[in-house]
């Protein structure tokens, strides 16, 4: 169990490494557009759907890595006046919330994306773009989630009931 848990974890670890690339693609980007925009008068046609894709991708893809490392949001006015085993007593508890609207998330945006690849789908904008890769990127990023928060379910649940961790 451990050893499948330690690969969920690579997995999570390994897309939000590749997810926080984006914020400096991203960053470039808007100072690109800035500069082209405001002082040659240049505007770009490509600039803003970069900043807007870019930052959709890291979001979804550094979800799971996110919960690895406990950086979700939290009601932290009840959550940190809980012992940690009754925090994971919670947690195990609110898991089939998590399964359930992911289970949704993940069944939508997958027929989302996989009709936007069946018509070609491009953003209709002046640069025009393909859009289904970064529509597949949501149903990919919910599985991910999901299978980072069944590891901590797993491990939350061992907590709750021997009191130590897996």
């Amino acid at each position: 169990m451990k050893n499948l848990l330690t690969v969920i974890d690579a997995i999570s670890e390994f897309s939000g490494k590749i997810s926080s690339a984006f914020p400096a693609i991203v960053v470039v980007a808007i100072m690109y557009e800035i500069s082209m925009r405001y002082i040659l008068k240049l505007p770009t046609l490509w600039a803003s759907e970069v900043i807007v894709y870019g930052s959709g991708l890291t979001y979804v893809l550094g979800a799971a890595w996110a919960l690895k490392e406990g950086r979700h949001v939290k009601i932290d006015l009840i959550y940190d006046r809980l012992s940690p085993r009754q925090r994971a007593l919670m947690d195990s508890f609110t898991y089939l919330f998590f399964v359930l609207y992911l289970a949704v998330l993940i069944w939508a945006s997958y027929k989302f994306a996989y009709k936007s690849a069946m018509l070609g789908e491009t953003s209709g904008s002046a640069w025009d773009p393909i859009v289904y890769p970064i529509k597949a990127a949501i149903p990919l990023g919910a599985l991910l989630l999901l299978l980072q928060g069944t590891a901590k379910f797993i491990r939350d649940l061992h907590f709750a009931i021997k009191g130590r961790p897996l």
